[in-house]
């Protein structure tokens, strides 16, 4: 099945341009620059901006920059600054105004949706416990060293019961790592890599695709599988349909495998490898000098670790928040051509009842999801305290907080993978 020929473009302005055959995170960024009119500068707005000084001047900072050059970046910038700080740095490093128009749907205006938020919960995020952050370093802190003893354990004494726990909390470490390599970098963002994931993939893949562009053509962690799970509404045979839920089963027990495979493609590609890429075998390591005498024993235990972990991680993954036939897909009706880009973050995004509101279960099953897409920088612990003003601002707006309960959103990814006949009504006119 053609992406080019069978998603009927609904919101984004353009087919990104050769995204074709395996797709990675520098692919999606070179097509970008193809089309974003950013002239090899850095694009926000309608202005062109040369940052390579601030980049040069600020080692260890916001290394997404860098990646970033030649393309526009303003779902970006306007997602990650909260305050008015960057914004009156900014001008320091203009250059001159675009040529080109946006390629792109998402409008930031002053008196819309998300500038109006943003301008709200600055005072509220004043007043927000330090000790919140605290309490989740804390308890990422604690999944790593949790994870790492039951593995030894499981390796000590060949058990499948330790084995199981040390899966559960290796996936709840990788999706509370997520939480941070949204951040400035820092140690804890490499604790991602410890099931095979690869943070530095996914920060273009999730964090500058999928978190700026969700559920459009534009979306990378859309489009990579788009062939095998086709989440976006297009005609499937009967028969595409069945394999389409078995793939995405398939997938669940294989992600962090292909995910490394990915990785290994990039290092040959890229001739470049870092340390971090050998994070994932400090724990087969541990495993193994705790049971030297047996160390092939040791390799399987962690290999089944990995497998059980990468399917509860696809469980939890894949019906977290998007993919519930009621989400906007790219190829159904948008309520607007030139939309706020927060709304449309509305659109593609649920909740689920019993994860809101739960501390723990908020960092480690993607949970405030809505809130989580429109401020990504800000620690999940800090979320809870913005509902109030949140609610009260899509109030003001008219919009909704779209919720639905776990066993709705694990059905309705499969309902999803089945639809092939876009929304003719935008969200928040088909109820």
């Amino acid at each position: 099945m053609s992406l080019a020929t069978e998603v009927q473009l609904s919101l984004s302005v353009k087919y990104p341009t050769n995204l074709v055959g395996l797709i990675t995170g520098d692919k999606w960024l070179n097509s970008k620059r193809e089309s974003d009119g950013a002239e090899g500068l850095w694009r926000i707005h309608d202005g062109l901006y040369d940052v390579s000084d601030f980049i040069s001047s600020h080692p260890g900072g916001p290394s997404w920059l860098e990646m970033t050059k030649g393309t526009d970046i303003t779902e970006a910038f306007e997602a990650h600054h909260v305050n008015l700080v960057a914004e009156k740095t900014l001008q320091k490093y203009y250059v001159r105004k675009a040529l080109a128009p946006r390629n792109s749907p998402f409008t930031f205006e002053e008196d819309g949706f998300y500038r109006t938020l943003k301008r709200n919960i600055r005072p509220i995020l004043k007043t927000v416990p330090k000790s919140t952050i605290r309490a989740t370093d804390l308890v990422i802190d604690a999944l790593v060293v949790g994870t790492f003893l039951t593995a030894i354990c499981a390796s000590k004494f060949m058990s499948l019961a330790f084995a199981c726990v040390c899966a559960f909390l290796l996936t709840f470490t990788t999706i509370a790592a997520h939480n941070y390599f949204h951040k400035r970098d820092n140690f804890r963002m490499y604790y991602f890599n410890l099931c095979l994931m690869d943070f530095r993939g996914w920060r273009i893949s999730h964090a500058l695709s999928h978190h700026l562009f969700p559920n459009t053509i534009y979306d990378l962690e859309m489009i990579t599988w788009e062939t095998l799970v086709p989440y976006f509404p297009v005609k499937k045979s009967f028969a595409f349909k069945c394999k389409a839920c078995v793939t995405a089963v398939i997938l669940w027990v294989t992600v962090y495998f292909i995910s490394y495979a990915f990785k290994v493609y990039t290092i040959i590609k890229t001739q470049k490898m870092y340390l971090s890429d050998l994070i994932p075998f400090t724990l087969p390591l541990a495993m193994y000098l705790i049971n030297t005498a047996n160390p092939l024993a040791a390799v399987k235990m962690w290999l089944l670790i990995v497998t059980v972990a990468s399917f509860i991680f696809g469980v939890i993954g894949f019906s977290a928040a998007h993919h519930h036939p009621d989400a906007f897909h790219e190829g159904d009706a948008p309520r607007a051509k030139k939309l706020d880009w927060a709304i449309h973050q509305l659109d593609t995004t649920y909740d689920r009842y019993k994860v809101t509101g739960n501390s723990f279960l908020v960092l480690t099953t993607f949970g405030d999801h809505a809130l989580h897409h429109i401020f990504p920088t800000l620690d999940h612990g800090a979320l809870k305290y913005l509902y109030p003003v949140f609610e009260k601002t899509m109030k003001e707006f008219g919009l909704g907080h779209q919720m639905r309960s776990q066993t709705e959103m694990f059905i309705g990814q499969f309902r999803q993978l089945a639809r092939d006949t876009p929304h003719v009504l935008p969200a928040g006119s088909r109820n």
